[in-house]
């Protein structure tokens, strides 16, 4: 990331947020910030990625009907695999679920 977030980030509520994160890198930049939050990673990215509004539309698509974390992630890995024509291993291993 190309610049650094000041702020810490607690749950004052004890409620139990869900976060899709897909940025380059998401998992090892935000995570601090989801911990102190006490936020569920559904699905980020542990590398350089490309994300596009099909990543995001497939994973919201997922959260809208109710799927959890790890069929988020395959049906959003599935989807990076097919447009960015790399193997659905390779993307299974981009986009993660959990700490």
């Amino acid at each position: 990331m190309d610049f650094d977030l000041e702020n810490t980030y607690k749950n004052a509520d004890g409620s139990k947020r869900d976060a899709i994160v897909l940025a380059c890198y998401s998992k090892s930049y935000f995570a601090p910030y989801l911990k102190s939050a006490k936020a569920n990673p559904m699905v980020w990215a542990t590398n350089l990625m490309c994300p596009e509004a099909y990543t995001v539309h497939d994973a919201i698509s997922g959260y809208v009907k109710g799927e959890n974390n790890e069929q988020i992630r395959t049906r959003t890995a599935q989807s990076y695999s097919k447009f960015q024509k790399c193997s659905l291993k390779a993307a299974r291993g981009l986009l993660v679920t959990g700490f």
